[in-house]
Formats: structure tokens, sequence, C-alpha cells
């Protein structure tokens, strides 16, 4: 387990951007910047890699990872 002052200097945080709901424009998450995601409304037959409830507006968004 890593202590406190050894997660802030690794250099992880620098390399973050935020990724916003498309509803309402809220930050839901944080990804590294070289990930490519697409968003989409989950359904039946779309299959997305990660489902995320935004905490602002409450709508379900899915979340698939493109290489």
């Amino acid at each position: 387990m890593r202590r406190k002052k050894e997660a802030q200097t690794n250099g992880l945080r620098t390399t973050l951007r935020p990724v916003c709901c498309p509803v309402c424009g809220r930050r839901i998450m944080d990804a590294v910047s070289g990930t490519k995601t697409q968003m989409i409304t989950p359904k039946k037959g779309r299959y997305p890699d990660f489902i995320i409830k935004c905490g602002h507006c409450g709508s379900e968004i899915g979340v698939m990872k493109t290489e």
C-alpha cells in the first residue's frame, strides 16, 4: 500500500483529463490523456464497457473504450 506522499509524487495526476457528462456537462470521471472513449446510451444490443450514473443529473451513460 502506498503512502499518501508517494501517490502524489508519481506524476499520474498530471496526465489525467476530465470526461464530462453529455447531458449536463459536469465531470463524471477522469481518463488518461491518450485514452479514446465514446459515450453511448445503454440499450438492448449495445454493450458498453462501463455504465456510469451522473451524480448531477442522474442519467446513465455507457462508455466504450475505442482503440
